[in-house]
C-alpha cells in the first residue's frame, strides 16, 4: 500500500506507530486510501470521503483533515464532547505569530464552521497535527459517527 510506504519513509516512533494503526483502522472499515499526492491519501468509501490523512515529508509530521462533519443540522447531531474535540483543532495560520505557515491561505480568513465564524483559518480548517492515540482514538468516534449517518 503506497500511503503505508510513505509513512514508513517520512515517520518514525509514536508518529508512525499512530499513523500505521489509523491506516489498518480505516481499511479494516472497508475504506480504500486513494493517494491524491506522493505523501497523502483520502480515504474512500461507496465514492464519499470522511478525512485525508496527509503524511508532510523529511519533518516527521503527519495529519489528519477534513472532518466528515459538513452542515449545521449534522453537526447539531454529535455529542458536545465531540463538538468540543472538534473545535479544539481548528487550524489557525500560524503566519499571525511572525511563522511561516504552509497552509498555502496566508494568512488565513475567516470561515464559517458548523454555523460559527473564526479568524485566520487556514485552508485545511481542521486538523489533528501528529495525533497521539487518544486524539485518534475521538477521531474515530468521528468516523463511526460519520458511517452511522452518512447518506
Amino acid at each position: 500500500m503506497k500511503i503505508v510506504e510513505a509513512l514508513k519513509n517520512n515517520l518514525d516512533g509514536e508518529e508512525l506507530k499512530n499513523a500505521l494503526s489509523f491506516v489498518d483502522y480505516m481499511v479494516s472499515n472497508g475504506f480504500t486510501p486513494k493517494m491524491e499526492w506522493d505523501n497523502g491519501c483520502r480515504f474512500v468509501k461507496d465514492g464519499k470521503s470522511p478525512c485525508l490523512l496527509v503524511n508532510i515529508q523529511g519533518d516527521g509530521e503527519w495529519f489528519l483533515c477534513d472532518v466528515p462533519v459538513i452542515t449545521e443540522p449534522e453537526w447539531n447531531l454529535l455529542e458536545n464532547s465531540l463538538k468540543q474535540f472538534i473545535v479544539e483543532n481548528i487550524k489557525v495560520c500560524s503566519v499571525h505569530k511572525g511563522d511561516k505557515c504552509s497552509c498555502g491561505n496566508e494568512p488565513g480568513t475567516t470561515k464559517k464552521i458548523f454555523g460559527k465564524y473564526y479568524d485566520n483559518v487556514c485552508s485545511s480548517e481542521i486538523q489533528f497535527i501528529n495525533p497521539t492515540s487518544d486524539v485518534l482514538d475521538r477521531f474515530r468516534e468521528i468516523v463511526e459517527w460519520w458511517l452511522t449517518n452518512k447518506e
